[in-house]
């Protein structure tokens, strides 16, 4: 299909991992309605696992109406953004805010078990754009991205906004199974090894990780190879964020209170099945670890949770890396933590715990973890390929922030 025509597309088909579920419809100024098909009553089966999301529950009342050309909070955060967001309006000829002929043009495989397609259609073979064994010039990945939308059919929310909005993402099948290819813009000079650098410093720290590989062409440009965690196989793994979660528009993911995020993710894990308390700890060893390393762009959309095995969760965690090396080292925390983006230490963290209904005891032993486990790290910063100028000011504020969480 010519991306042009998606513009004149009314409806789209609206799957839940294989099964054609409901529907979503162009209507009079601008207006679109999600609605469930008529299913068969299966009480025994949990109604989220029955629901394409938290916001969408088969239990509410429907259809769902939005104005202005926008889709619901849910789907609107299936779209790209950044960089991948502007290669897609201008491929499809529309407009940011028309919702629904972006998520048409992307919505074959997005980020978890939700999937959109022109009604009528099939739900499209899956095929690779990137082998990393036969594409050994990335700029020519580049260009096959940036030029064309059948190169870039998939949409993967990531650190788009502040200092990766040049990022680019490619989905890509390996031995291994389904991952993400991340390449490295020139506007930001290493931010593939500091990202690849600081998910382990994660790993490190006892956080559960997406694992990352740094590849290299034959020019000597580098890229990230990211193992997909909302795949098993080929099976779509039910995943949202905290945005998504709350039913509000991606546009709000810097205004969302770090808190708020833990609260509303915690609380769905425990609904799914999960533990509140194990959650929020999860998700608040995020945030300690994301302050530790200088992370400015964590953001509603990169505090998730999915569902591997029947019990909803904290996702690994990703799109880790410090953005200081590119603001000034004077970025602070995207999300407020209880009124502070800065100059947090121990006793802060311990205050946002308990209030959020976490033990002392747990949350001390938590930091403790991430302090044993960043401690070598700092001498390793070399590793990333700054300049020593750089590279010493990274060194020092590691340890810095170390000393802080003691």
């Amino acid at each position: 299909m010519d991306p042009a025509d998606l513009r004149q597309v009314e409806q789209a088909d609206v799957y839940l991992d294989d099964e054609l579920v409901g529907a979503l419809t162009r209507g009079a100024a601008d207006s679109i309605s999600f609605d469930y098909l008529p299913a068969e009553d299966t009480p025994q089966t949990p109604v989220r696992d029955r629901s394409v999301a938290w916001s969408l529950l088969r239990s509410a009342p429907y259809p769902v109406e939005t104005t202005g050309g926008a889709v619901p909070p849910f789907f609107a955060g299936l779209l790209p953004e950044g960089v991948r967001l502007g290669v897609l309006t201008s491929s499809t000829k529309t407009s940011p805010d028309d919702h629904l002929t972006l998520l048409l043009a992307v919505g074959a495989d997005t980020i978890g078990n939700v999937r959109v397609v022109p009604a009528g259609y099939p739900l499209p073979q899956r095929l690779p754009m990137f082998d990393p064994d036969t594409d050994t010039d990335f700029s020519a990945v580049f260009t096959r991205l940036t030029g064309s939308l059948d190169a870039d059919p998939v949409a993967l929310a990531g650190v788009q906004p502040k200092v990766s909005a040049a990022m680019l993402s490619a989905p890509t099948q390996t031995s291994a199974g389904p991952a993400i290819l991340k390449l490295n813009p020139a506007r930001y000079p290493r931010i593939v090894d500091n990202e690849h650098f600081f998910m382990s410093v994660a790993a490190a720290c006892g956080l559960r990780v997406a694992k990352t590989t740094v590849l290299q062409d034959d020019n000597g440009n580098r890229a990230l190879l990211v193992t997909r965690f909302d795949r098993d196989g080929q099976r779509h793994i039910a995943q949202e964020d905290a945005c998504q979660v709350a039913g509000i528009y991606p546009a709000s993911k810097y205004r969302m209170k770090t808190e708020d995020a833990i609260a509303v993710l915690s609380e769905a894990s425990a609904r799914g099945g999960g533990s509140r308390t194990v959650a929020a700890l999860e998700l608040l060893k995020t945030v300690v670890f994301s302050w530790l390393i200088g992370n400015g762009d964590l953001h509603g959309k990169n505090l998730s949770i999915f569902n591997p095995a029947g019990i909803w969760q904290p996702t690994p965690a990703y799109d880790l890396l410090s953005t200081q090396p590119y603001t000034g080292w004077k970025d602070p925390m995207a999300l407020n933590l209880f009124g502070r983006a800065n100059r947090l230490d121990r006793s802060h963290f311990l205050d946002a715990a308990a209030r959020l209904g976490l033990r002392e005891r747990a949350t001390a032993k938590m930091i403790d973890t991430l302090i044993d486990g960043a401690e070598p790290w700092p001498k390793r910063c070399g590793d990333i390929g700054f300049d020593d100028w750089q590279t010493t000011l990274l060194a020092d504020m590691l340890s810095a922030r170390i000393n802080t969480l003691r």
